[in-house]
């Protein structure tokens, strides 16, 4: 057995503080992308540790340590927005700017990036899934089928129809 996940199970604080630091990172731009709001990533990111460390015993038995915190972090996020639904009745997607541009670190949107935030907001909501997953999380197709439950063939049938989808509606737009 990892010896990490032992460790975790067993919750030491400082295997906790090292599977922070190695997936903080990529979970936040995965739910910033998913969620629309840093806020509301930074509620989910604090929330999916704190469900990790009061079910820590779980670990133990995750064949793929980052599959099962993105999934926790994935289930987190559906769980907050059936709450946030409740209190809104309209969710904002995350403007162009904040999807493709770190704060702070450039003040110029460039087109390509809103036409590319215009195209995943057209695609259906499971491809745009595995595309946030795949492009934000930086996980790998079998990783988002252990993340969202689905076979390595689907995840991967998916992601190739919404690049195409993609591609057809960016080039509708140049026309």
């Amino acid at each position: 057995m990892d010896p990490m996940r032992s460790e975790l199970a067993a919750g030491q604080h400082e295997a906790f503080a090292a599977l922070y630091d190695a997936l903080a990172d990529r979970l936040h731009h995965y739910l910033v992308a998913t969620l629309g709001s840093r806020a509301d990533a930074d509620d989910v990111l604090q929330e999916t540790f704190v469900r990790l460390v009061r079910h820590r015993r779980k670990l133990r038995d995750a064949k793929n340590l980052t599959a099962y915190v993105f999934t926790v972090a994935r289930n987190e996020a559906l769980r907050f927005r059936e709450r946030a639904s409740r209190r809104r009745a309209k969710q904002t997607r995350l403007s162009p700017e904040e999807l493709f541009v770190p704060a702070a670190q450039q003040t110029h949107l460039d087109d390509a990036a809103e036409r590319i935030a215009h195209g995943l907001a057209q695609l259906r909501d499971e491809q745009r899934e595995v595309v946030e997953l795949k492009a934000f999380a930086g996980l790998t197709l079998a990783e988002i089928a252990d993340v969202s439950g689905l076979p390595q063939g689907t995840v991967a049938s998916r992601y190739r129809a919404a690049l195409f989808r993609l591609q057809v509606l960016l080039r509708e737009e140049e026309l």
